[in-house]
């Protein structure tokens, strides 16, 4: 029998908190984060961890996608990239 592995994938506003959620899924720094008005995430990136990084826990995939309405425009962009 293959292992479950669970995808979890943030979708959402730019500058709500997305790669900080999807670190603490993974239970480290796997995404970059900005305490600034500038958008950080600027291509859809993954990664499989073990849930909040705890051993013998299910591996996770963990996507982090560019927000909408970042400070650069580049919503149409992201959007193809994502689909």
């Amino acid at each position: 029998m293959s292992e479950k592995i669970r995808v979890s994938v943030a979708i959402g506003v730019s500058g709500h908190g997305k790669s900080s959620t999807a670190n603490s899924l993974v239970g480290h720094k796997a995404f970059k984060t900005s305490s600034s008005l500038k958008s950080e995430t600027s291509e859809v990136t993954g990664v499989l961890a073990r849930w909040r990084g705890m051993q013998g826990e299910e591996p996770i995939i963990v996507i982090d996608t560019p927000g909408f309405g970042d400070s650069e425009g580049r919503d149409a962009q992201h959007i193809a990239r994502m689909v």
